[in-house]
């Protein structure tokens, strides 16, 4: 294959284009670029992305980092509140409290055994994910009723709530738009040139072989994000209160 994916530059946030060109630097510094005659566009995207990510750096001396950092910290424990109870559950002598607690590990590990090792945006995204399944599947909603667990989903999701919002406000206060915009234009500008080489090259080189095996792991490395930021943007659409009366739901 010799064609690169679309990646939805469009619905990436900034720290999501930033790591990803970050990936994609770290793709083909695993080659010879100076035998594949891609050093120098290499190196335009090399310098395009140091550019940018020294303006996030500074983000991270901003007065909300340590509010962001203690948002981040509580609700991964929630996460492991509710792992280690449906953990316990499991040793239920009742086999009806372990049939919703597995249920509800299951599709827990259907998003990812380590959702708090993910990164901040991809961490939101999952999590809703998550939440969104167990208020909108009928089986799952009720064996979190029958667990009694809604006061752990309840806090959850309000501490994912409260910790996008104040990610975005925190960038909107620590980054000037108009600078991002224009480092975000000459880094994709410094990526499409990169690519469209690449694609040239894999056409008519004698050796195709190393320009394929960038080609898939570029479509392997879109297709993760495209995947992420598909995901974030639906559970961010389907995002109701029905959330918040979990609690009184598991009550009832």
């Amino acid at each position: 294959m010799n064609t690169v994916s679309t990646a939805l530059f469009g619905n990436y946030r900034n720290g999501e284009y930033l790591q990803f060109m970050k990936n994609v630097v770290a793709i083909y510094g695993n080659y010879d670029t100076n035998a594949l005659l891609l050093k120098a566009r290499l190196q335009t995207l090399t310098d395009a992305t140091t550019a940018l990510d020294e303006v996030f750096m500074a983000a991270t001396a901003h007065e909300l980092t340590p509010e962001l950092q203690a948002l981040d910290m509580r609700r991964d424990k929630a996460l492991m509140g509710i792992k280690v109870n449906l953990n316990g559950f499991s040793y239920s002598e009742d086999t009806e409290t372990v049939k919703a607690a597995s249920l509800l590990m299951t599709n827990y590990l259907s998003h990812g055994d380590r959702i708090d090792k993910l990164s901040y945006q991809q961490g939101t995204a999952v999590i809703d994910a998550l939440l969104t399944d167990w208020k909108d599947n009928p089986t799952l909603l009720n064996a979190v009723n029958m667990l009694a667990i809604g006061h752990w989903v309840n806090l959850l999701a309000q501490l994912n709530k409260e910790f996008d919002e104040m990610y975005v406000i925190r960038a909107k206060t620590s980054l000037k738009p108009g600078q991002i915009d224009q480092k975000r234009r000459e880094m994709r500008s410094a990526y499409d040139e990169i690519v469209q080489d690449t694609i040239s090259f894999s056409r008519v080189a004698t050796d195709k072989t190393p320009y394929y095996a960038i080609i898939d792991e570029m479509n392997g490395l879109i297709n993760n994000y495209n995947t992420s930021v598909t995901l974030r943007l639906t559970s961010r659409n389907t995002e109701s209160n029905d959330v918040d009366n979990l609690v009184a739901n598991s009550a009832s």
